[in-house]
Protein backbone atom coordinates (compact mmCIF):
# COMPACT_ATOMS: atom_id res chain seq x y z
CA UNK A 1 0.00 0.00 0.00
CA UNK A 2 2.76 2.42 0.90
CA UNK A 3 4.44 1.71 -2.42
CA UNK A 4 1.25 2.53 -4.34
CA UNK A 5 0.84 5.78 -2.40
CA UNK A 6 4.44 6.72 -3.08
CA UNK A 7 3.98 6.06 -6.80
CA UNK A 8 0.88 8.25 -6.89
CA UNK A 9 2.76 11.04 -5.11
CA UNK A 10 5.62 10.85 -7.62
CA UNK A 11 3.18 10.97 -10.55
CA UNK A 12 1.46 14.02 -9.04
CA UNK A 13 4.78 15.80 -8.58
CA UNK A 14 5.82 15.07 -12.15
CA UNK A 15 2.58 16.34 -13.70
CA UNK A 16 2.92 19.73 -15.40
CA UNK A 17 1.51 22.73 -13.56
CA UNK A 18 -1.25 23.18 -16.15
CA UNK A 19 -2.69 19.78 -15.20
CA UNK A 20 -4.07 21.33 -12.02
CA UNK A 21 -7.83 21.87 -12.19
CA UNK A 22 -8.86 25.52 -12.29
CA UNK A 23 -11.19 26.81 -9.58
CA UNK A 24 -14.68 27.71 -10.86
CA UNK A 25 -15.49 31.40 -10.97
CA UNK A 26 -18.24 32.65 -8.65
CA UNK A 27 -21.62 33.35 -10.28
CA UNK A 28 -21.38 36.80 -8.66
CA UNK A 29 -18.68 37.56 -11.23
CA UNK A 30 -21.16 37.33 -14.12
CA UNK A 31 -24.28 39.36 -14.70
CA UNK A 32 -26.90 40.54 -17.15
CA UNK A 33 -28.59 43.91 -17.57
CA UNK A 34 -32.37 43.83 -17.80
CA UNK A 35 -35.37 46.12 -18.09
CA UNK A 36 -39.04 45.51 -17.40
CA UNK A 37 -40.12 42.13 -16.06
CA UNK A 38 -38.61 39.37 -18.23
CA UNK A 39 -40.36 36.06 -17.49
CA UNK A 40 -37.27 33.88 -17.95
CA UNK A 41 -34.47 35.40 -15.86
CA UNK A 42 -33.98 32.01 -14.20
CA UNK A 43 -32.43 30.85 -17.49
CA UNK A 44 -29.50 33.16 -16.75
CA UNK A 45 -28.91 31.76 -13.28
CA UNK A 46 -29.18 28.20 -14.62
CA UNK A 47 -26.21 29.03 -16.87
CA UNK A 48 -24.14 30.28 -13.94
CA UNK A 49 -24.96 34.01 -14.00
CA UNK A 50 -25.38 35.46 -10.51
CA UNK A 51 -26.09 39.19 -10.94
CA UNK A 52 -28.90 41.19 -12.54
CA UNK A 53 -28.41 44.93 -13.07
CA UNK A 54 -31.38 47.27 -13.37
CA UNK A 55 -32.00 51.00 -13.11
CA UNK A 56 -33.70 51.87 -9.81
CA UNK A 57 -35.06 55.37 -9.30
CA UNK A 58 -36.04 56.65 -5.85
CA UNK A 59 -39.78 56.44 -5.29
CA UNK A 60 -40.42 53.43 -7.55
CA UNK A 61 -41.73 49.98 -6.56
CA UNK A 62 -38.42 48.38 -5.68
CA UNK A 63 -39.94 45.40 -3.87
CA UNK A 64 -41.23 44.04 -7.17
CA UNK A 65 -37.79 44.24 -8.78
CA UNK A 66 -36.06 42.50 -5.87
CA UNK A 67 -38.75 39.80 -5.83
CA UNK A 68 -38.27 39.21 -9.56
CA UNK A 69 -34.52 38.80 -9.35
CA UNK A 70 -34.43 36.79 -6.13
CA UNK A 71 -37.07 34.36 -7.44
CA UNK A 72 -34.80 33.83 -10.46
CA UNK A 73 -31.84 33.14 -8.10
CA UNK A 74 -30.09 36.35 -9.13
CA UNK A 75 -28.66 39.02 -6.84
CA UNK A 76 -29.86 42.52 -7.75
CA UNK A 77 -27.10 44.93 -8.77
CA UNK A 78 -28.96 48.26 -8.63
CA UNK A 79 -28.07 51.35 -10.65
CA UNK A 80 -29.43 54.00 -8.28
CA UNK A 81 -30.69 57.45 -9.20
CA UNK A 82 -33.12 60.26 -8.52
CA UNK A 83 -36.25 61.28 -10.46
CA UNK A 84 -34.81 64.77 -11.01
CA UNK A 85 -31.59 66.59 -10.22
CA UNK A 86 -31.82 69.55 -7.86
CA UNK A 87 -28.13 70.37 -8.06
CA UNK A 88 -25.16 68.54 -6.62
CA UNK A 89 -25.56 69.59 -2.98
CA UNK A 90 -29.25 68.67 -2.83
CA UNK A 91 -28.65 65.48 -4.82
CA UNK A 92 -25.91 64.44 -2.40
CA UNK A 93 -28.33 64.73 0.52
CA UNK A 94 -31.10 62.93 -1.37
CA UNK A 95 -28.83 60.09 -2.50
CA UNK A 96 -27.45 59.60 1.00
CA UNK A 97 -31.01 59.17 2.28
CA UNK A 98 -32.00 56.89 -0.63
CA UNK A 99 -28.98 54.63 -0.28
CA UNK A 100 -29.52 54.35 3.48
CA UNK A 101 -33.17 53.32 3.04
CA UNK A 102 -32.25 50.94 0.22
CA UNK A 103 -29.53 49.18 2.20
CA UNK A 104 -31.67 48.87 5.32
CA UNK A 105 -34.44 47.21 3.32
CA UNK A 106 -32.59 45.12 0.71
CA UNK A 107 -29.08 44.72 2.10
CA UNK A 108 -27.89 42.02 4.52
CA UNK A 109 -30.45 41.53 7.28
CA UNK A 110 -32.80 43.98 5.57
CA UNK A 111 -36.48 44.19 6.39
CA UNK A 112 -37.47 42.94 2.91
CA UNK A 113 -35.83 39.57 3.53
CA UNK A 114 -37.52 39.18 6.90
CA UNK A 115 -40.88 39.77 5.19
CA UNK A 116 -40.14 37.33 2.33
CA UNK A 117 -38.62 34.23 3.96
CA UNK A 118 -39.67 31.98 1.05
CA UNK A 119 -37.43 33.83 -1.41
CA UNK A 120 -33.77 32.85 -1.89
CA UNK A 121 -31.78 35.10 0.42
CA UNK A 122 -29.72 37.24 -1.95
CA UNK A 123 -29.17 40.62 -0.30
CA UNK A 124 -27.80 43.50 -2.34
CA UNK A 125 -24.03 43.85 -1.96
CA UNK A 126 -23.09 46.45 -4.60
CA UNK A 127 -24.82 49.81 -4.96
CA UNK A 128 -24.01 51.70 -8.15
CA UNK A 129 -24.31 55.46 -7.75
CA UNK A 130 -25.75 56.74 -11.02
CA UNK A 131 -24.70 55.65 -14.49
CA UNK A 132 -22.19 57.06 -16.97
CA UNK A 133 -21.59 60.28 -15.03
CA UNK A 134 -18.98 61.32 -17.60
CA UNK A 135 -21.87 62.01 -19.98
CA UNK A 136 -22.76 65.62 -19.20
CA UNK A 137 -26.42 66.65 -18.72
CA UNK A 138 -26.90 67.49 -22.41
CA UNK A 139 -28.19 64.08 -23.50
CA UNK A 140 -27.85 61.36 -20.88
CA UNK A 141 -28.80 57.84 -21.94
CA UNK A 142 -30.59 57.00 -18.69
CA UNK A 143 -32.95 58.45 -16.09
CA UNK A 144 -30.69 58.42 -13.03
CA UNK A 145 -30.32 62.23 -13.20
CA UNK A 146 -26.81 62.02 -11.74
CA UNK A 147 -25.05 63.73 -14.66
CA UNK A 148 -22.97 66.83 -14.08
CA UNK A 149 -20.75 68.94 -16.33
CA UNK A 150 -18.36 69.43 -13.42
CA UNK A 151 -16.64 66.22 -12.21
CA UNK A 152 -16.52 67.65 -8.67
CA UNK A 153 -20.32 67.66 -8.57
CA UNK A 154 -20.57 63.94 -9.21
CA UNK A 155 -17.77 63.38 -6.70
CA UNK A 156 -19.81 65.20 -4.05
CA UNK A 157 -22.83 62.97 -4.69
CA UNK A 158 -20.82 59.75 -4.79
CA UNK A 159 -18.90 60.51 -1.61
CA UNK A 160 -22.08 61.36 0.31
CA UNK A 161 -23.78 58.17 -0.88
CA UNK A 162 -20.71 56.07 -0.06
CA UNK A 163 -20.46 57.45 3.47
CA UNK A 164 -24.17 56.84 4.07
CA UNK A 165 -23.96 53.29 2.71
CA UNK A 166 -21.06 52.39 4.97
CA UNK A 167 -23.09 53.60 7.96
CA UNK A 168 -26.11 51.50 6.98
CA UNK A 169 -24.19 48.49 5.65
CA UNK A 170 -20.47 48.40 6.52
CA UNK A 171 -19.97 45.55 4.06
CA UNK A 172 -21.77 47.33 1.19
CA UNK A 173 -19.85 48.45 -1.86
CA UNK A 174 -20.52 51.85 -3.41
CA UNK A 175 -19.73 51.53 -7.12
CA UNK A 176 -18.80 54.61 -9.12
CA UNK A 177 -21.40 54.86 -11.89
CA UNK A 178 -20.15 53.04 -14.99
CA UNK A 179 -17.79 55.33 -16.90
CA UNK A 180 -18.59 55.47 -20.61
CA UNK A 181 -15.67 54.87 -22.95
CA UNK A 182 -16.68 55.26 -26.59
CA UNK A 183 -16.05 57.26 -29.74
CA UNK A 184 -16.56 60.84 -28.56
CA UNK A 185 -16.12 60.16 -24.84
CA UNK A 186 -12.80 58.50 -24.20
CA UNK A 187 -10.80 57.45 -21.18
CA UNK A 188 -9.38 60.94 -20.69
CA UNK A 189 -12.81 62.26 -19.74
CA UNK A 190 -13.56 59.24 -17.54
CA UNK A 191 -10.25 59.77 -15.76
CA UNK A 192 -11.08 63.42 -15.18
CA UNK A 193 -14.24 62.38 -13.31
CA UNK A 194 -12.43 59.65 -11.38
CA UNK A 195 -9.66 62.07 -10.39
CA UNK A 196 -12.20 64.28 -8.62
CA UNK A 197 -13.32 61.46 -6.32
CA UNK A 198 -11.59 60.52 -3.09
CA UNK A 199 -11.71 56.92 -1.81
CA UNK A 200 -13.73 54.57 -4.02
CA UNK A 201 -15.07 51.06 -3.41
CA UNK A 202 -15.27 50.02 -7.08
CA UNK A 203 -15.35 51.65 -10.51
CA UNK A 204 -18.01 50.83 -13.09
CA UNK A 205 -16.76 50.72 -16.68
CA UNK A 206 -18.63 50.67 -20.02
CA UNK A 207 -16.27 49.90 -22.93
CA UNK A 208 -18.61 50.60 -25.84
CA UNK A 209 -15.76 50.15 -28.32
CA UNK A 210 -17.18 47.37 -30.53
CA UNK A 211 -13.86 45.60 -31.05
CA UNK A 212 -12.42 43.12 -28.60
CA UNK A 213 -8.82 44.28 -29.10
CA UNK A 214 -9.73 47.91 -28.41
CA UNK A 215 -11.85 46.86 -25.42
CA UNK A 216 -8.90 44.96 -23.96
CA UNK A 217 -6.56 47.86 -24.61
CA UNK A 218 -8.75 50.44 -22.84
CA UNK A 219 -9.59 48.10 -19.94
CA UNK A 220 -5.86 47.64 -19.40
CA UNK A 221 -5.31 51.39 -19.64
CA UNK A 222 -7.99 52.07 -17.02
CA UNK A 223 -6.38 49.56 -14.66
CA UNK A 224 -3.00 51.19 -15.17
CA UNK A 225 -4.47 54.65 -14.48
CA UNK A 226 -6.11 53.45 -11.26
CA UNK A 227 -2.89 51.77 -10.13
CA UNK A 228 -0.85 54.89 -10.89
CA UNK A 229 -3.22 57.21 -9.04
CA UNK A 230 -3.56 55.51 -5.67
CA UNK A 231 -6.42 53.09 -6.45
CA UNK A 232 -4.56 49.83 -6.97
CA UNK A 233 -6.92 48.01 -4.59
CA UNK A 234 -10.08 49.33 -6.28
CA UNK A 235 -11.77 46.70 -8.47
CA UNK A 236 -13.31 47.34 -11.87
CA UNK A 237 -16.92 46.35 -12.52
CA UNK A 238 -17.52 45.98 -16.27
CA UNK A 239 -21.24 46.30 -15.71
CA UNK A 240 -22.36 47.24 -19.21
CA UNK A 241 -21.10 46.93 -22.77
CA UNK A 242 -22.63 46.21 -26.16
CA UNK A 243 -22.22 46.74 -29.90
CA UNK A 244 -23.52 49.32 -32.33
CA UNK A 245 -25.46 47.95 -35.29
CA UNK A 246 -23.26 47.63 -38.35
CA UNK A 247 -19.98 48.31 -36.56
CA UNK A 248 -18.74 44.73 -36.50
CA UNK A 249 -19.02 42.15 -39.27
CA UNK A 250 -22.29 40.79 -37.90
CA UNK A 251 -24.15 40.30 -34.67
CA UNK A 252 -23.46 36.56 -34.64
CA UNK A 253 -19.72 37.32 -34.61
CA UNK A 254 -20.30 39.92 -31.88
CA UNK A 255 -21.41 37.15 -29.52
CA UNK A 256 -18.04 35.44 -30.02
CA UNK A 257 -16.24 38.68 -29.18
CA UNK A 258 -18.34 39.17 -26.04
CA UNK A 259 -17.48 35.67 -24.83
CA UNK A 260 -13.80 36.23 -25.59
CA UNK A 261 -13.72 39.57 -23.76
CA UNK A 262 -15.62 38.15 -20.77
CA UNK A 263 -13.12 35.33 -20.35
CA UNK A 264 -10.13 37.66 -20.81
CA UNK A 265 -11.40 40.19 -18.27
CA UNK A 266 -12.24 37.67 -15.56
CA UNK A 267 -9.21 35.46 -16.17
CA UNK A 268 -6.55 38.20 -16.10
CA UNK A 269 -5.93 38.66 -12.36
CA UNK A 270 -3.85 41.83 -12.74
CA UNK A 271 -6.90 43.66 -14.11
CA UNK A 272 -8.76 43.17 -10.80
CA UNK A 273 -12.10 42.88 -12.63
CA UNK A 274 -14.68 41.60 -10.16
CA UNK A 275 -17.64 41.19 -12.53
CA UNK A 276 -18.67 41.36 -16.19
CA UNK A 277 -22.27 42.13 -17.14
CA UNK A 278 -23.10 42.20 -20.84
CA UNK A 279 -25.89 44.37 -22.21
CA UNK A 280 -28.78 43.30 -22.38
CA UNK A 281 -31.04 40.35 -21.44
CA UNK A 282 -34.05 41.36 -23.53
CA UNK A 283 -36.97 38.85 -23.45
CA UNK A 284 -39.51 41.66 -23.85
CA UNK A 285 -41.18 42.97 -27.06
CA UNK A 286 -38.49 45.62 -27.60
CA UNK A 287 -35.80 42.93 -27.74
CA UNK A 288 -36.48 42.15 -31.40
CA UNK A 289 -35.35 45.66 -32.36
CA UNK A 290 -31.94 45.13 -30.75
CA UNK A 291 -30.24 41.90 -31.87
CA UNK A 292 -26.90 43.60 -31.20
CA UNK A 293 -27.79 44.06 -27.53
CA UNK A 294 -30.32 41.41 -26.51
CA UNK A 295 -29.51 37.87 -25.42
CA UNK A 296 -33.10 36.65 -25.67
CA UNK A 297 -35.72 37.69 -28.22
CA UNK A 298 -39.40 38.38 -27.56
CA UNK A 299 -40.24 34.70 -28.14
CA UNK A 300 -37.76 33.74 -25.39
CA UNK A 301 -35.24 32.20 -27.80
CA UNK A 302 -31.55 32.92 -27.42
CA UNK A 303 -29.84 35.20 -29.90
CA UNK A 304 -26.27 34.38 -30.99
CA UNK A 305 -25.08 36.81 -28.30
CA UNK A 306 -27.13 35.02 -25.66
CA UNK A 307 -25.88 31.60 -26.67
CA UNK A 308 -22.23 32.65 -26.64
CA UNK A 309 -22.39 34.63 -23.40
CA UNK A 310 -24.34 31.99 -21.47
CA UNK A 311 -22.08 29.24 -22.78
CA UNK A 312 -19.08 31.18 -21.52
CA UNK A 313 -20.80 31.76 -18.15
CA UNK A 314 -21.51 28.03 -17.83
CA UNK A 315 -17.89 27.19 -18.63
CA UNK A 316 -16.35 29.72 -16.24
CA UNK A 317 -18.61 28.79 -13.33
CA UNK A 318 -18.11 25.03 -13.75
CA UNK A 319 -14.61 24.64 -15.18
CA UNK A 320 -13.01 27.95 -14.21
CA UNK A 321 -10.52 29.91 -16.28
CA UNK A 322 -8.21 28.26 -18.79
CA UNK A 323 -5.08 27.26 -16.89
CA UNK A 324 -2.84 29.29 -19.17
CA UNK A 325 -4.61 32.54 -18.31
CA UNK A 326 -3.46 35.62 -20.23
CA UNK A 327 -1.27 38.09 -18.39
CA UNK A 328 -1.86 41.81 -18.19
CA UNK A 329 1.33 42.36 -20.16
CA UNK A 330 -0.14 40.47 -23.12
CA UNK A 331 -2.93 42.97 -23.58
CA UNK A 332 -2.26 45.99 -25.77
CA UNK A 333 -1.72 48.93 -23.45
CA UNK A 334 -1.25 52.64 -23.55
CA UNK A 335 0.85 54.62 -21.13
CA UNK A 336 -1.00 55.60 -17.97
CA UNK A 337 -1.79 59.29 -17.96
CA UNK A 338 -1.43 61.40 -14.82
CA UNK A 339 -4.52 62.33 -12.89
CA UNK A 340 -5.98 65.49 -14.43
CA UNK A 341 -6.90 68.33 -12.15
CA UNK A 342 -10.69 68.74 -12.20
CA UNK A 343 -11.77 72.17 -13.33
CA UNK A 344 -15.07 73.90 -12.89
CA UNK A 345 -16.65 73.45 -16.30
CA UNK A 346 -19.43 75.47 -17.84
CA UNK A 347 -22.55 73.51 -18.48
CA UNK A 348 -22.97 72.73 -22.13
CA UNK A 349 -26.10 73.63 -24.06
CA UNK A 350 -28.70 71.15 -25.07
CA UNK A 351 -26.65 69.48 -27.78
CA UNK A 352 -27.71 65.96 -28.67
CA UNK A 353 -25.40 63.03 -28.05
CA UNK A 354 -23.23 62.57 -31.11
CA UNK A 355 -23.50 59.45 -33.21
CA UNK A 356 -19.91 58.63 -32.28
CA UNK A 357 -20.84 57.62 -28.76
CA UNK A 358 -24.54 56.93 -29.04
CA UNK A 359 -25.74 53.35 -28.66
CA UNK A 360 -27.58 53.00 -32.00
CA UNK A 361 -30.61 50.84 -32.43
CA UNK A 362 -31.55 49.39 -35.81
CA UNK A 363 -33.71 46.58 -37.08
CA UNK A 364 -31.52 44.29 -39.16
CA UNK A 365 -33.08 41.01 -40.25
CA UNK A 366 -32.67 38.52 -37.47
CA UNK A 367 -33.45 34.90 -36.97
CA UNK A 368 -32.71 33.98 -33.37
CA UNK A 369 -30.99 30.74 -32.50
CA UNK A 370 -33.16 28.12 -30.83
CA UNK A 371 -32.85 27.97 -27.08
CA UNK A 372 -30.48 25.32 -25.92
CA UNK A 373 -30.67 23.56 -22.61
CA UNK A 374 -28.27 25.45 -20.34
CA UNK A 375 -27.91 22.62 -17.87
CA UNK A 376 -27.20 20.13 -20.67
CA UNK A 377 -24.63 22.50 -22.16
CA UNK A 378 -22.85 22.94 -18.84
CA UNK A 379 -22.84 19.19 -18.30
CA UNK A 380 -21.23 18.61 -21.69
CA UNK A 381 -18.40 21.02 -20.83
CA UNK A 382 -17.62 19.35 -17.48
Amino acid sequence: MWLACAQLLIVALLLPANATAAAPISPDSLGVNFTGSPPDLATASAAGVGLARDQIIAGTNIDAVVELTAAAHLRLYPMLGLPKSQGAAADATAMAAFVTQFAERYGPGGSFWAQHPALPYLPVESYEIGNEPDITPTAPADQTSLHYANPADYAEVYEAARAALHQADPTGQAVVGGMLDSGAIGLAQAEQYLAAIGPMDAVGFHPYLYDVTTMEQDTTALRQWLDANGHAAVPIDINEFGAGAGVTSGYAEWGTEVAQYTQWALCTPALHVEDVQAFWWGAIPAADADPWFSMVNSELSETPLGTDYLTEAASLTTQGCPVAAPSLAQAPARAASPAPKPKKAKRAGKARKSAAHAKPRRRPAHKAASRRSIRRRAARRR
